[in-house]
């Protein structure tokens, strides 16, 4: 008989990438069943199709305290009914929902995994603190608390969310045979591409002005921006407005990513805060150099100067700099391409990531 356990994210998507191989490994073994908990949407039936379990579960965005109470409502009767030996929450929402109803359901041991934390230093004191505060309570619903880095470990430290003995570091990894090391295309412009959902912690307005920079530079470029999202009507709105459309693609989800980052010369993300971000280690195994900004989660995933390059947060112009500098040096930029797949290959594997979540799940089950 084999233990059940039930991973709880936001979105399909999500699911979608970052589950479905994770799943599907947990689930070769003679030990764990894992299901999949998820928003409706377009990927479900896919998810499906290759064998996943997915129960749905429309978390809300927002905060509104009836429609929390009810996901919590819903959530607990799934976990009774299907008699959940583990529940694995992710992202915040869902990460307070699960971790509440599995409470009340008495789930025999519950995981929670940090994507990065919703706080960071830029936000207001009082917002700040208030978000550690949730954190604090949240933290003791849960057995295990798991981080994608070392950095958000200890920041948890800092800020006394968890005890020491709750917290193991995990890293974060792809597929790697999903992503080819192929020669960079000739392209005429070059390609840019950032694969990142289109919401305000993925900062894309710094990416948007210094695109307007390499514009007015005369510099030539087409940029592809790979993700749906809340801010896709103000982008376009914005981009129509200041000349870029011609320059700009807004590209919405796409099954093709993979496919999307081999046909591009260099990568590209913006984002305010990141747990271990996959668009840095996908760029990476499909041997392309990155310009990130220099933040928590990215500077874990990118050796400056070797992988990629990092630049200030909000410093459009620095960006615009880094990516003129090496779109203009294409030897070096296929040298870093080259080092970010070896890179890859070395720290950012995802069986070894599942062989540490699944280590996790043991040592909560002998308990």
């Amino acid at each position: 008989m084999k233990y059940r356990v039930l991973d709880f994210i936001n979105t399909d998507e999500c699911a979608r990438e970052l589950l479905s191989y994770r799943v599907a490994q947990v689930n070769e073994g003679d030990t764990y069943a894992n299901d999949i908990c998820c928003a409706d949407g377009r990927y479900v039936a896919s998810l499906r199709e290759r064998g996943r379990t997915v129960h749905i579960m429309n978390t809300p965005r927002s905060l509104s305290p009836f429609r929390l109470i009810g996901a919590i409502v819903a959530t607990f009767r799934l976990l009774r009914r299907e008699r959940y030996d583990i529940i694995h929450t992710h992202t915040s929402v869902p990460g307070m929902v699960g971790r509440v109803a599995a409470c009340l359901a008495r789930t025999r041991f519950v995981v929670h995994q940090f994507h990065g934390f919703h706080h960071h230093d830029g936000m207001p004191t009082l917002k700040r603190r208030l978000f550690v505060s949730v954190e604090r309570v949240l933290v003791w619903f849960a057995d295990k608390v798991l981080f994608q880095n070392e950095k958000d470990r200890d920041e948890c430290l800092r800020h006394r969310i968890a005890p020491r003995r709750k917290m193991v570091v995990i890293g974060n990894g792809v597929q790697l045979t999903r992503f080819r090391s192929l020669p960079e295309p000739d392209n005429d412009p070059p390609v840019l591409i950032c694969v990142a959902r289109l919401e305000p912690v993925k900062n894309h307005m710094m990416l948007l002005e210094a695109a307007r920079i390499l514009k007015d530079r005369g510099v030539p470029f087409v940029l592809n921006i790979v993700g749906g999202g809340e801010l896709m009507p103000e982008y376009r709105e914005w981009l129509r407005a200041h000349g870029l459309e011609p320059d700009v693609h807004l590209l919405g989800y796409r099954d093709d990513v993979a496919e999307l980052i081999t046909q591009a010369n260099l990568c590209v993300l913006v984002s305010i805060k990141e747990g271990l971000p996959r668009a840095i280690i996908e760029a990476g195994a499909s041997a392309r150099a990155m310009v990130a900004t220099d933040v928590i989660g990215n500077r874990d995933a990118l050796v400056n100067g070797e992988t990629g390059l990092l630049v200030p947060l909000d410093d459009s112009a620095a960006l615009a700099d880094a990516v003129q500098e090496l779109l203009e040096d294409s030897d070096r930029r296929k040298a870093i391409g080259r080092q970010a797949r070896a890179h890859a290959e070395q720290h950012f594997d995802e069986r070894v990531v599942t062989e540490r979540i699944i280590e996790v799940y043991d040592r909560g089950m002998d308990r």
